[in-house]
């Protein structure tokens, strides 16, 4: 497998460490003079690097007030499973296993860690969940209320894994979701599991909140797989 070029890895690098602190609190680089003169390049050199870093998403120019430090959209985490899922590296059941893992551990700390607003949005989820009557929109709500556990677990390295990994499981697993949601029995099952996370939380207890993950993710898998066992992994990839 290929990798990125080690000489233009520890260049960016090098940029990165040079940044300060601005007045508005935030990391600035300096200007591309200062920068060449601190690394003896050519200023055309110093544009290549900051075009990458920009292009990675990791530095934003504001017209006038100078190029600042950034966290990236977690788009590269997504690309990366969407080839490995490509290339036949990993397996669909390689990523729904890695999250099933992962949002045990998340509940847990989502149980701890919740504030109470956190706490009721996730409520609100769960009700748009169970009440929702548009397969898409429950989908979504889906999606979003594991996405909150992930807010509330407070650990940014957390939400920018779940929301990688997970990003490319809702569009692997569409087809599936969009069959469970038209099972009554199916839907009614999974939502009641959702409900029972909710409640896990709100005692704070990280045992309790674990299990209900844990009877989630085992509901799912037997209505989903139970109720439709036509639906095979090569029509999901073909959406």
């Amino acid at each position: 497998m290929s990798q990125i070029d080690p000489g233009l890895l520890d260049r960016l690098k090098e940029f990165v460490s040079v940044s300060e602190l601005s007045k508005e609190g935030r990391l600035k680089l300096p200007p591309e003079r200062a920068l060449c003169e601190h690394f003896a390049m050519h200023r055309s050199s110093v544009r290549n690097v900051l075009s990458v870093l920009h292009s990675l998403g990791f530095i934003e120019r504001k017209q006038g007030s100078g190029t600042y430090l950034k966290m990236p959209e977690p788009v590269f985490i997504q690309l990366y499973f969407e080839l490995a899922l490509k290339l036949n590296y990993i397996s669909v059941d390689h990523l729904e296993t890695a999250r099933e893992m992962f949002e045990k551990e998340i509940v847990q700390a989502a149980a701890v860690n919740h504030q109470p607003h956190e706490l009721e949005s996730l409520e609100k989820l769960c009700q748009k969940i169970v009440k929702s009557t548009d397969v898409l929109e429950g989908i979504q709500a889906d999606y979003e209320f594991h996405e909150q556990l992930a807010i509330m677990a407070k650990n940014p390295a957390v939400l920018i894994i779940f929301q990688g990994l997970s990003s490319v499981l809702k569009k692997v697993l569409h087809q599936r979701r969009i069959l469970a949601r038209q099972s009554r029995e199916a839907q009614k099952k999974t939502n009641e599991t959702h409900i029972s996370i909710v409640a896990a939380v709100k005692t704070r207890d990280r045992e309790l909140a674990r299990q209900a993950m844990h009877d989630h993710f085992e509901t799912w898998n037997q209505q989903t797989m139970r109720t439709f066992p036509d639906a095979k992994v090569p029509h999901l990839l073909a959406e």
